[in-house]
């Protein structure tokens, strides 16, 4: 193939420092996943990110790049109903970072004073949930307050976990969310896509965070390396598969609404990175003006 003989020609090692594997075994997990273009049998979504993978190797035939690829690739993708290739390669990826949760919320306990405080969950995570954990073997009597709405069960079952380990825990939504400004210490927050001035998060977040800010409640982002997407190494073509998300159901707004009223219904959002206190990944935490110079200097992409 046309695009194997680019692979060969130009995929170069001179910009990444350190130990990586070698371009024979980088070639091979790239063969096994293009091959999967004939399998009719994958979603759209895995057909759409293999496609953009061949744009990648053209585009940017370098390893960094090609790696940091299918790591967003991976975290993208959902496991349900997929080729046996694919399924084998998520296995390997969540092994090597098997209980990456815990160590970030570490690293997030280790920040601040959290004995006898309230925090905010705003969605759910085995980040929040972990770091439920670590303030309890450490007897921090900590408090939880969940944000939930009408549809979205995970926080529902996350608030009803926590309960269950013994920790108070307080339920509302995000239009009481004011009502309790003199009760929240600390806001945790989680995001899949971490940029170098802004991430994605879940929407509502640009309605919390200038509250959060003015009154004077920090907001900690927790998340891990893998989540890292430097937007520089990436053809700009590829990176809507990764920040681009389509419209909800409307109806999870208005059941049977009128069709002349357009209706909008998003999960997530971009949020400038400027009103986050501290970024937390699993080895340490960054300010915001901190994390913009390091997204350049950390090489995320440990999949190959």
């Amino acid at each position: 193939m046309e695009i194997f003989k680019t692979l060969k020609d130009n995929l170069s090692l001179s910009n990444i420092k350190g130990q990586v594997t070698s371009i024979k075994n980088t070639a091979k997990l790239i063969e096994s996943l293009l091959s999967l273009l004939q399998d009719n049998k994958i979603s759209a979504s895995a057909r759409e990110m293999l496609n953009n993978l061949k744009v990648v190797i053209v585009d940017k035939p370098n390893i960094v790049s090609i790696n940091h690829f299918i790591n967003h690739f991976v975290l993208k993708l959902n496991p349900e109903n997929q080729p046996i290739v694919l399924k084998e390669i998520l296995e390997v990826f969540h092994e090597r970072w098997k209980n990456v949760e815990r160590k970030t919320a570490q690293v997030t306990y280790n920040l601040y004073n959290f004995k006898h405080k309230r925090m905010l969950f705003y969605g759910a995570s085995d980040y929040m949930e972990a770091l439920v954990d670590i303030c309890l073997v450490n007897e921090a009597n900590c408090k939880v307050v969940q944000i939930v709405d009408n549809n979205d069960k995970n926080a529902k079952e996350q608030a009803k976990n926590i309960q269950a380990k013994g920790v108070s825990t307080l339920v509302t939504n995000l239009q009481n969310l004011g009502r309790l400004k003199d009760e929240i210490d600390y806001i945790i927050v989680t995001s899949d896509i971490i940029m170098h001035n802004k991430f994605i998060g879940k929407s509502g977040m640009n309605l919390i965070a200038p509250w959060a800010k003015e009154n004077h409640i920090p907001i900690l982002v927790c998340s891990d390396t893998r989540k890292i997407l430097n937007t520089k190494i990436l053809p700009p073509s590829v990176l809507g598969s990764f920040i681009n998300e389509t419209s909800k159901n409307t109806s999870e707004i208005w059941k049977s609404a009128p069709n002349e009223i357009p209706i909008t219904n998003y999960h997530l959002e971009e949020i400038e990175n400027k009103w986050v206190n501290f970024f937390v990944f699993e080895h340490q935490a960054y300010l915001p003006e901190e994390l913009s110079l390091e997204v350049d200097k950390i090489l995320v992409s440990k999949f190959i």
